[in-house]
């Protein structure tokens, strides 16, 4: 099943490794602290490259084919916070001409291992030598970014007609282990840390779903954009204990914790796993949101 809707400034997606400040706050000292943070994530998710481009979930065909078009082929593709190119590559399949820009050099590093080719630098200081796109992509990282300058960036690369196109996956398991795990998750973690998803961002079924404030706020500051649209593609993916486990540390939230803490954490959710069979099925939701540069 597909379906698709306009999106509303009021909605909310709860991603992970997210809400470091206030939404709504975009001044110079709130933007200074989002970019701090980011970099400090950053190096994080260096850290776990090698991990992140084994145990990081893919994103279903029918949203790569829609991402891209009718005609993917020679299309000109800016990938922003490539990663280790799990997207990029398949755009690349399908025949798409892609650039990453990554600010994490192991990643990139990897990405180029996989044959894409990939600029090191933050995307809002990236400089684009005067080079056009088709389309403007970012996987699972465009929140990390200054939006109101990534935003413009995006529509000033973009060729008219063109479109910026931003994915996320979000994903839980059954409310019975959800509510195993929040138990777990309840015991293990001091007060007032920092938002820790149990799924992958997500806690239950019901936050699967909801919107990108900050993110439709952005493109509808920027004049050059249509207003944005959204796609949801659903699918599954079953883990066994210890992949579940792994993949956790290629999430900033978790491997950001005290070690003890972490051990701790960890050993709950394994013996939670267990309880239920030694495996789940994580009920993903893939969100496709586009803004098409006005001709």
């Amino acid at each position: 099943m597909l379906l698709a809707r306009p999106t509303s400034p009021g909605d909310r997606f709860d991603r992970k490794d997210d809400k470091v400040v206030d939404d709504s706050d975009w001044s110079p000292s709130a933007r200074d602290a989002r970019r701090r943070r980011a970099l400090e994530r950053s190096r994080l998710f260096d850290r776990e490259a090698e991990r992140y481009d084994r145990c990081r979930p893919t994103y279903p065909d029918a949203v790569i084919d829609d991402l891209l078009g009718p005609k993917p082929e020679g299309l000109d593709v800016l990938d922003v916070g490539s990663g280790t190119g799990i997207a990029a590559r398949l755009m690349t399949k399908r025949g798409a001409k892609v650039l990453g820009v990554e600010v994490a050099p192991r990643m990139a590093e990897i990405a180029r291992s996989h044959g894409i080719e990939v600029e090191v630098a933050p995307f809002e200081d990236w400089e684009p030598a005067g080079r056009t796109f088709d389309r403007v992509t970012s996987a699972q990282a465009w929140h990390w970014l200054d939006l109101p300058v990534a935003t413009t960036k995006a529509a000033a690369v973009l060729r008219p007609g063109g479109s910026l196109r931003l994915i996320w996956n979000a994903g839980s398991p059954s409310d019975d282990l959800a509510d195993a795990l929040a138990e777990v998750y309840a015991l293990a973690l001091p007060a007032r840390v920092h938002n820790v998803f149990l799924g992958y961002a997500a806690n239950r079924s019901t936050d699967r779903r909801s919107g990108l404030t900050s993110e439709v706020a952005a493109i509808a500051g920027v004049p050059d954009f249509d207003a944005p649209m959204e796609k949801w593609f659903p699918w599954t993916q079953t883990y066994q204990r210890d992949q579940w486990l792994e993949q956790l540390l290629t999430h900033s939230d978790h491997t950001a914790l005290d070690p003890a803490v972490q051990e701790r954490l960890f050993q709950g959710i394994g013996a939670a796993i267990d309880d239920f069979g030694g495996s789940f099925v994580m009920n993903f939701e893939t969100v496709l949101s586009t803004a098409t540069r006005r001709v």
